[in-house]
């Protein structure tokens, strides 16, 4: 019986583990998700007036969670500025990378999870055009980390997602600057297009909720790990 329970068990593992390299070695390309809000009716009115990526790639760093890119074009801008997560095996070997398509970016979409939040936390973000923008109080983030990576195992594997983004400006609470998290642990039983999407999705909402609490005076809770989905 045990014999019949470690074989389905090994089988399950070797299925998972072919699901999860199909196709690893090569880039993958993914669409940048949506992320949509609307101004409040009232509250301090700000601009986001500049987004920098600030990451550090390394051609082969020792931890998974610190970017990198499989043909090692660190120093290129158009491609890093695209890069959101790097695939491997099941043994933890760095494979192919996974980019967001030519016309997204990453700056772009924290861009839009920061607006969102600010958003959250009673604050109307002005767009150029809008009545007041002008006068609006200006707002700079960078982006210290936005990064996926996949941690192998025998029964599931996990998609994580952690950034981190400092922003400044002229008004309370970003006086002396503010650094926001968002962290994900997506659990799947293989690393497909789908689970990238919802690790980076629910990793984004994570960063919007976060600022929108820190603004609020709400804290942050603690890290709760999804179950594992299919």
């Amino acid at each position: 019986m045990r014999t019949g329970l470690f074989r389905t068990a090994l089988l399950m593992g070797l299925v998972g583990s072919l699901l999860s390299v199909g196709c690893a070695t090569s880039r993958g390309v993914v669409a940048a998700p949506k992320v949509e809000s609307v101004n409040p009716e009232s509250g301090p009115a700000v601009k986001l007036v500049r987004v920098t990526d600030a990451r550090k790639f390394e051609v082969a760093p020792p931890q998974p969670s610190t970017p990198s890119l499989k043909n090692g074009e660190i120093n290129d801008a158009a491609i890093t500025s695209r890069a959101i997560a790097r695939k491997r095996n099941t043994y933890g070997k760095a494979l192919g990378d996974i980019l967001l398509q030519e016309g997204d970016t990453v700056a772009e979409l924290t861009s839009d999870a920061l607006k969102k939040g600010l958003r959250g936390g009673g604050l109307r973000v002005l767009e150029e055009g809008d009545a007041g923008y002008a006068e609006a109080t200006p707002l700079e983030a960078e982006i210290e980390k936005l990064w996926m990576w996949f941690s192998p195992g025998f029964w599931a594997i996990h998609l994580e997602f952690d950034s981190l983004v400092h922003v400044k400006g002229a008004i309370a609470p970003f006086d002396d600057g503010e650094s926001f998290k968002g962290y994900m642990r997506v659990g799947a039983q293989a690393s497909t297009e789908k689970q990238w999407m919802k690790t980076l999705q629910q990793g984004l909402d994570d960063l919007q909720a976060n600022v929108a609490r820190a603004l609020r005076g709400e804290p942050t809770p603690p890290v709760q790990e999804p179950p594992t989905t299919p």
